[in-house]
């Protein structure tokens, strides 16, 4: 409510164009992760010493990379804006991309010893970290922006906080691995032959994951304009914040399936990725049910009637949010298994897939076409391609079961959704305030929850979450 729309493009765009940015750090970060699981299974000290000191080289090599790109890219920033007149009075484009420029370059000088917790299955650790850099971050901005109205001095306040958390959680993880950083042995070139052909095939993934998540703003604000840009990134917001919270449920699974694929037999891995997927695919579906009713409600609620999108606009975010929401496990599990370098061509295709349709459909359909052909993309390589590998490769058996139950959670997600959907409008006049909106969430989390155990109630891996409750409940007492 203190900046326009068209600040809120400005934010949107930069941040796609320094997600393109991160391609210089060549997805090195999961070649060297997946190389930490054996020698941390192992508590071979030396060895996750020296993949430390090759990954803080090459971390700090990036962070000045991107610094350069940046600086490079900085006299052709108006390139991205359609039309220059949208740009808010009073603003530097190139000092504000500069900023940005900084704050990301930044992070690198000591964000890579997190991957240490993470290798070391305690990602719910980086993930509080993490969390609690951003929630400290947001909130010096948001009093700041409120306290001064300057939109610049916020930014500058924002790289300090980072840099100083960053430095400061550095220290902390230090202390935690001392022996590992007391390494001062370099790994060997043999060794780093291997990562460095790993990481061609990480960079591949790399491209298609920047390609399909770093590109809608930048067509948007090309094509469109700055103002449809920023009404646009809030609806971006709400879906990236539902993924961001399933990605906080399951990224641990990641460094569990990398210990697994080292100590455990096929038939277990599978038991264990089919309970992982059946919660993701319980969680997903949940937020995703109430994604559709809620969301134009949360927005006038937030920020008023006059920054909504259309339905169709609405519908299709809905899906997008849901076909990458259920994707987080099989990510990890391919991620930990080393998949990537079999599937290291399907990135470029769904990159150029992604590009192709999104173009097109934004010229003939508007704002939904870079909804559109996000997830004709997705569903035309990673979706059916990530389970195929797995099944294949890792579990050695047929895939069929995976489709069917994506299936069933499909319907029940829909069926969810569409009774949350009638009842709030049944009850409930075309406007709502926060407390009936509030009670609506809370609604729809026990529908889809009654909808959900009417489905699967019967299933193994429903009885198994149903007696884990059980278990912690009784301890609990």
């Amino acid at each position: 409510r203190v900046l326009t729309v068209q600040y809120l493009g400005i934010n949107s765009l930069f941040t796609n164009v320094l997600g393109l940015l991160s391609l210089a750090d060549l997805g090195i970060a999961d070649a060297i992760v997946y190389r930490l699981y054996a020698p941390i299974s192992v508590d071979d000290i030396e060895s996750v010493g020296r993949l430390m000191r090759f990954f803080r080289k090459a971390y700090h090599a990036i962070g000045a990379v991107i610094m350069i790109l940046g600086l490079c890219i900085t006299p052709f920033v108006e390139l991205f804006v359609r039309d220059a007149s949208d740009v808010p009075a009073g603003v530097n484009l190139h000092v504000v991309f500069v900023l940005f420029v900084a704050q990301s370059a930044s992070s690198y000088l000591f964000s890579y010893k997190l991957a240490l917790l993470s290798a070391d299955q305690r990602n719910h650790v980086t993930l509080a970290i993490r969390t609690g850099i951003d929630f400290f971050r947001y909130g010096i901005q948001v009093i700041l922006l409120f306290m001064t109205r300057d939109y610049i001095l916020t930014l500058m306040a924002g790289i300090v906080v980072t840099i100083m958390l960053n430095w400061c959680s550095s220290i902390w993880v230090t202390r935690q691995y001392a022996p590992v950083f007391e390494v001062t042995e370099d790994i060997s070139p043999d060794e780093r032959t291997h990562i460095f052909s790993d990481t061609f095939a990480a960079l591949l993934h790399k491209v298609g994951g920047v390609v399909l998540n770093a590109t809608d703003s930048i067509l948007l604000s090309r094509f469109i304009g700055l103002a449809v840009t920023g009404v646009y990134s809030n609806y971006q917001l709400i879906a990236s914040g539902v993924n961001r919270l399933v990605y906080m449920l399951f990224s641990s699974f990641t460094s569990s399936m990398g210990n697994a694929n080292v100590e455990l037999s096929s038939s277990d891995r599978y038991a264990f990725y089919r309970k992982a997927m059946f919660a993701n695919f319980a969680f997903a579906g949940a937020f995703c049910s109430c994604m559709y009713t809620l969301t134009d409600d949360f927005i006038v609620i937030w920020l008023g009637e006059g920054v909504l999108l259309d339905n169709l606009t609405l519908t299709w975010l809905c899906i997008q949010t849901y076909v990458l929401g259920v994707r987080h496990v099989s990510m990890s599990f391919t991620t930990a298994s080393g998949l990537f370098v079999k599937d290291r061509l399907r990135p470029l295709i769904e990159a150029s897939l992604n590009l192709l349709v999104s173009v097109v459909a934004l010229h003939f359909m508007g704002v939904v076409g870079v909804v559109i052909g996000t997830v004709v993309s997705c569903c035309l390589t990673a979706v059916w391609r990530e389970p195929y590998l797995l099944h294949r490769y890792v579990f050695d058996v047929r895939v069929w079961r995976y489709w069917r139950d994506y299936a069933l959670h499909v319907a029940v997600t829909v069926a969810a959704g569409g009774l949350l959907y009638g009842l709030r409008w049944h009850v409930a006049g075309p406007r709502i305030g926060l407390l009936t909106w509030l009670a609506l969430g809370l609604a729809g989390v026990l529908i889809y929850g009654v909808v959900f155990s009417l489905a699967f109630c019967r299933t193994d891996e429903y009885r198994y979450y149903v007696g884990l409750v059980r278990n912690i409940v009784c301890r609990g007492r």
